[in-house]
């Protein structure tokens, strides 16, 4: 994240980096030569898994995944190919039964997808589609991820944005303002990333209940913390399919489900939402089509090896994680938190410290974390991973302490 306007959204226009042309080879290298190229490339990715702390699904998964992955070589799991690949698609289809159960719908359906962005897109392509109005309008808070912003123009759906206040939080006033007889839905964040802020859930679902509207819930992070956090006695409100109002929701494996990137869930309370796909030719609901086999079946290994039990020690690790980082850095003077921490995003705020020269600092020492500016306050987000070691997080404050004290003041 570099310094950036409101939220997600850049000062300008971002250009597509252009690359210097590069032959096709003629003849083969030997393997040996290539996998030397493979490993000095990686080394110039800035950060190295075990000391990124800015991006969640930098983080390893569950080690089940690599025994998954040699068992599941060849695979893949499609609709249309429901009789060849029986196997892979059974993965899929027990994954997202149990998903539904975890978040309040045990009778509920859904698909296995790439992230986020593709299962909000097909949050939005049935809202769409259900309602068919010629001019569909979405209401969703500016915090929302970009997905819906992507998901909009491709589906010709105009987004009313509601702004959020000083708590970074909608009013649900303002929502309820902001609808037509165009309104087709409301999207909510459970948390918004940003900040990891969990909006009013509950007062988006008696809205959409009051109005006759569906609600999508966009759980990428909380699908996987919030259920475990509630078990290990956390006040977490209601947010999932357990409230009326929520038609649709999603969650990433690939954030803190110790699952492998590019493995996301669409859920829908009633099977009877998918309807509103034509399948008559594509014969798939999804826009990603096929997909490797492994990410279904380590999908389905990871949920049954670790149960929830697994996932409340998992929780219980990555929290004191956050809890031991945020004891460090807020102890340091002049560094506050820019809101109260509900799961593992975190928010360092200061007036007195230059926080982007902070941010340049660990960047050099190989700590991963991002840079942003809200309203006029700067901030260094951190995005935390299960994977991570209580090791590493000591040593990221360490390098905070040394870099605050470095850095510029104002």
């Amino acid at each position: 994240m570099g310094a950036t306007g409101e939220f997600d959204l850049p000062s300008g226009h971002l250009a597509l980096p252009p690359a210097p042309p590069v032959e096709f080879p003629e003849a083969g290298e030997v393997q040996e030569a290539v996998l030397d190229r493979v490993q000095a490339r990686l080394r110039e990715n800035a950060f190295p898994p075990e000391r990124d702390f800015g991006i969640t699904y930098s983080g390893m998964p569950h080690p089940i995944s690599r025994r998954v992955e040699e068992l599941t070589t060849g695979t893949y799991f499609v609709e249309w190919a429901r009789d060849s690949e029986a196997g892979t698609l059974g993965f899929e289809r027990d994954a997202v039964r149990m998903m539904a159960s975890l978040l309040g719908a045990p009778e509920g359906a859904g698909i296995i997808t790439t992230g986020g962005t593709e299962s909000n897109i097909a949050a939005l392509r049935i809202m769409r589609n259900r309602a068919g109005r010629s001019a569909p309008e979405v209401i969703a808070p500016v915090t929302m991820h970009f997905s819906f912003r992507l998901g909009a123009e491709l589906l010709g759906i105009r987004l009313r944005e509601i702004q959020v206040g000083d708590d970074f939080l909608p009013r649900i006033e303002d929502v309820e303002r902001a609808l037509t007889p165009n309104t087709v839905g409301l999207v909510a964040s459970a948390p918004a990333g940003s900040f990891g802020l969990l909006d009013p859930i509950e007062a988006f679902a008696d809205l959409a209940v009051r109005h006759g509207l569906p609600l999508h819930v966009d759980a990428a992070f909380g699908g996987f913390i919030l259920p475990f956090m509630r078990d290990l006695g956390y006040a977490v409100p209601p947010f999932d399919f357990s409230l009326p109002g929520v038609t649709t929701m999603m969650t990433d494996g690939h954030k803190l489900g110790l699952m492998p990137i590019a493995t996301g869930f669409f859920l829908a309370r009633d099977p009877d939402h998918f309807e509103s796909i034509p399948t008559e030719r594509t014969l798939i609901h999804t826009t990603s089509s096929t997909k490797p086999g492994s990410r279904a079946a380590s999908a389905w290994a990871t949920l049954r090896h670790l149960g929830r039990v697994g996932y409340r020690a998992s929780t219980a690790h990555v929290l004191g994680l956050r809890d031991r980082i945020v004891a460090g850095v807020t102890a340091l003077p002049g560094m506050s938190l820019i809101a109260t921490p509900l799961i593992t995003v975190v928010g360092f705020t200061s007036e007195t410290i230059d926080l982007h020269d902070v941010h340049q600092r660990l960047a050099s020492e190989g700590w991963g974390q991002s840079f942003g500016e809200i309203r006029g306050r700067p901030f260094i987000r951190l995005s935390i991973h299960p994977s991570r070691t209580f090791e590493a997080a000591d040593g990221f404050v360490a390098a905070f302490d040394r870099a605050a004290a470095r850095a510029r003041r104002h």
